[in-house]
């Protein structure tokens, strides 16, 4: 009497946009973090950083596919939540700025990495 339980895909394909004040925040991130772009390499691996990196300096614009390991979710969600930290410890203004957005407009683009990462429960 027992019935089969459903199994879920190995993989579900979820996509995220980024524009391009957010795709310059987080590249900003982590060139103002580098210890913190180093232990995240260990945790996400060398090559995965590298790639990681280099899609924000190559787009204005893009969509992600998140992989199934969580591995670029966790580098960018936690380069976004340590880049928040950085710019409130160090007072920012808008004149630390040389990209032509305000500080203000960066905050609100990591916190929306930060919230995009975060699991979703339905």
């Amino acid at each position: 009497m027992f019935r089969e339980s459903k199994k879920f895909p190995d993989s579900v394909d979820i996509k995220i946009k980024f524009d391009g004040e957010t795709i310059c925040a987080l590249g900003r991130a982590f060139k103002k973090n580098p210890e913190v772009a180093r232990n995240l390499a260990e945790v996400v691996g060398e090559e995965n950083m590298k790639i990681f990196t280099e899609i924000l300096t190559n787009t204005n614009e893009m969509e992600i596919k998140l992989d199934s390991s969580g591995e670029l979710k966790i580098a960018y969600s936690q380069i976004a939540k340590r880049e928040l930290e950085r710019i409130d410890a160090e007072d920012e203004d808008d004149e630390d700025l040389s990209c032509g957005h305000s500080v203000e407009e960066h905050k609100q683009a990591l916190a929306s990495v930060v919230e995009k990462m975060e699991p979703k429960i339905n």
